[in-house]
């Protein structure tokens, strides 16, 4: 009986191997992004599970908007490693120049109606206590876009040549700054100012300014990345590049937003029922154990990115496919364990955050509805990431944009208001939108990729490099 199953999983050993190799440094590096919000919540929820809804009100706001400009780099690893892979040295470097400059005009519009949304809550019927609190803490917010999505442009060039490790440090050290700067400033120790929220805002800017900084300066030093001449031609634009960056990396900034923006339409909703702030204490609490185990799944995406888009540039249909499903096998497997952690510890790991009976109450029941969508929504990650490993970006925004805006946010709305389901409806129709999402993103790899016509043409290979443009 185990024989037919090794002699399925034997072709795949290598692709897990590799695939872990490059995975594991950019889950770390993505763990400690999380931790930062993890201990930002930690933090803020000493201060009260007020000042925790509030947070959460604007930190969706934030990320929202902002995923947009993540979305547009995350371009950049799969054209890196296929240009790396196919030996166009200088290709690789006008790559990541040109995706600086996209990265800073859509970083700048992004500041601009970030700082301006806070005006929104106001108009978004929730409780005023919350929406005063996140004001002045999601203006700070918008500070840190730029910072935010320049590191975020220079760590894809890095993960795109397989070097992954030099973000995951970078990260690290940001969390340490950020995790000082939050102590100092939220509670007033060492003579700094009480600023509670509005102090977890400027921890959150000064690590972010770091990050940008340390990882631009090794980039740009670094002996590793000297073929590439990365330190030349910055005066240069390159508008067909610059638009082939855009084509790709837009619609993969939209296929988050859909996703990101229904779970924070689902905070919205939360808001409309009784005790909303109980009841969005709870939900950002479990969001924030979800989002742990998410991590590791966005690592093996990010990691089936790379190795997809590197046998694309090998015309290495065979193993394109074998890349792209070890991720989607390696998701599940590690998925399903989690599930079953979330269920063994559902009343216990969101007594870390708050001690309200009712927010416990509330989280216990959420934990149990996290547990069911960790293996899809595990899928749906990777799905999103070997597809755009294809440059195969428009049909999956298609699909993240029924799955969350037409079955998430309509389902959410009748379930927890109409039927008076209440949180638990709101859930239920997340579930149901990651599920649909894991389903049809796999079924997209596994149509594109059966016929080795995925490899005969490939889009880079056609176009002529443009004459640069004098700034």
């Amino acid at each position: 009986m185990l024989e037919p199953l090794r002699t399925f999983f034997l072709p795949y050993k290598r692709h897990f191997r590799e695939t872990l190799k490059i995975a594991w440094p950019v889950i770390i590096g993505l763990m400690g992004f999380n931790l930062m919000g993890l201990i930002d919540s930690l933090m803020i929820g000493e201060l009260s599970y007020v000042h925790l809804s509030a947070a959460s009100l604007a930190n969706g706001m934030f990320i929202v908007l902002t995923i947009i400009g993540m979305g547009l780099t995350f371009a950049l690893s799969p054209l890196v490693a296929e240009a790396d892979t196919a030996g166009k040295h200088r290709r690789v470097g006008d790559i990541l120049r040109q995706g600086t400059y996209v990265t800073l005009i859509l970083a700048f519009i992004l500041t601009v109606l970030t700082y301006f949304a806070s005006d929104a809550l106001y108009f978004m019927d929730q409780p005023m206590q919350d929406v005063e609190l996140a004001d002045g803490y999601l203006r700070i917010l918008s500070l840190t876009v730029i910072p935010l999505l320049v590191f975020m442009a220079f760590k894809q060039f890095t993960d795109g040549l397989s070097f992954t490790r030099p973000a995951m440090y970078v990260t690290l050290l940001g969390l340490a700054v950020n995790t000082f700067a939050n102590w100092l400033l939220i509670f007033g120790h060492w003579g700094f100012p009480r600023m509670e929220l509005a102090g977890a805002g400027w921890g959150t800017l000064i690590s972010r300014i770091v990050m940008m900084v340390v990882m631009i300066g090794y980039v740009l030093y670094a002996r590793d990345f000297e073929k590439y001449g990365l330190r030349q031609r910055w005066q240069k634009i390159q508008p067909r590049l610059m638009g082939r960056i855009t084509e790709l990396g837009l619609p993969s900034g939209f296929q988050h937003f859909f996703e990101v923006a229904a779970f924070v339409g689902c905070t919205v909703v939360i808001g409309w029922m009784d005790d909303p702030s109980a009841s969005r204490a709870a939900h950002q609490i479990v969001l924030q154990l979800a989002a742990v185990t998410f991590m590791v799944v966005l690592g093996f995406s990010a990691a089936s990115t790379i190795r997809v888009g590197q046998a694309l540039g090998r015309k290495d249909q065979p193993n394109l496919r074998r890349s792209g499903f070890a991720g989607i096998m390696l998701s599940i497997g590690f998925m399903s364990i989690s599930g079953l952690v979330f269920m063994a510890g559902k009343s216990y790991f969101p007594t870390f955050f708050n001690d309200n009976s009712l927010v416990l109450e509330i989280s216990a029941k959420l934990m149990i509805m996290a547990a069911f969508f960790q293996i899809f929504d595990g899928i749906q990650a990777v799905g999103i990431g070997i597809l755009r490993g294809i440059q195969d970006v428009k049909i999956p925004t298609v699909i993240t944009f029924v799955a969350y805006w037409v079955i998430a946010l309509p389902m959410a709305y009748v379930l927890g208001i109409s039927l008076d389901m209440g949180v638990i409806g709101v859930w239920i129709g997340l579930v149901a939108s990651l599920m649909t999402a894991a389903a049809l993103l796999t079924m997209r790899f596994n149509h594109l990729t059966r016929s080795k016509a995925i490899t005969e043409e490939i889009p880079l290979e056609k176009e002529a490099v443009p004459e640069p443009v004098n700034l």
